[in-house]
């Protein structure tokens, strides 16, 4: 029984990772049966099981090579294929090849940015940052973004989300190839979220979840994007603070 609960122990990194794949790939299957309106849910719900497959094999001491080259491929499906098949698919209905290209655009920015990840770690980066915009807060934007024009079209029939898709698309794209720095999620909250202020908060945003479950997570992820930026400004004005004297 030990043995039994030890294997689990093990195994439950990969698990998580290949949930995380599942539901990428149930994004993809709901794009090809042109239900963009579940599809998005899929990747935000792999992204609970992205952000644990590493916490996960911390906690069990069982980091591997094996485990980290898995967490990388069902990322790629997941934040790589699955939005750019659901910025193809949306946009393609109106811009046939103009839609398809957007995705695989996304989706080479999202491999390249997966793979300069692997080098970085490799070569032992600090896990505080990233460096681009990483491809599950890039997807994860995509994802939130339809589910907001879904929203906007049911209770106000306004589709202006879905307009600018293409625009998002591009300025994605070039924040996950580019060299701006963003906070690691998981590491901030393992920081900060460990006083009663912080834990309050995260209830907060909790329960506001759960009264508008189709804005929050635009609000999140937008947050994310901008916290990249506003660290290039402390970063400018701690440089020029030093340097003044």
């Amino acid at each position: 029984m030990r043995q039994l609960l030890n294997r689990l122990k093990m195994s439950a990194p990969n698990i998580c990772s290949f949930a995380n794949l599942g539901f990428g790939f149930a994004a993809g299957i709901a794009v090809i049966n042109g239900r963009f309106d579940i599809a998005p849910w899929f990747i935000i719900v792999a992204m609970i099981f992205d952000a644990y497959d590493g916490k996960l094999a911390r906690h069990f001491n069982a980091i591997s090579k094996m485990g980290t080259e898995l967490d990388s491929l069902c990322d790629v499906a997941t934040f790589g294929v699955a939005p750019a098949l659901l910025i193809g698919g949306i946009v393609s209905l109106q811009y046939p090849i103009a839609g398809w290209t957007l995705g695989f655009l996304f989706l080479t920015a999202a491999v390249y940015r997966l793979a300069r990840f692997n080098v970085m770690q490799a070569d032992g980066s600090d896990h505080r940052e990233y460096t681009g915009l990483a491809t599950t807060g890039a997807g994860g934007m995509v994802a939130a973004l339809i589910i907001l024009n879904t929203y906007l079209v049911d209770n106000f029939e306004v589709s202006k989300v879905v307009d600018w898709l293409p625009v998002i698309t591009v300025i994605l794209s070039a924040l996950m190839v580019s060299k701006i720095r963003f906070p690691n999620t998981m590491d901030f909250a393992d920081r900060q979220f460990k006083t009663p202020l912080h834990a309050s908060i995260l209830s907060g945003a909790v329960i506001l979840f759960a009264w508008l479950p189709q804005v929050v997570p635009s609000l999140i992820f937008s947050g994310y994007i901008m916290a990249g930026f506003l660290g290039i400004l402390k970063r400018r004005m701690h440089f020029r603070a030093v340097h003044k004297f």
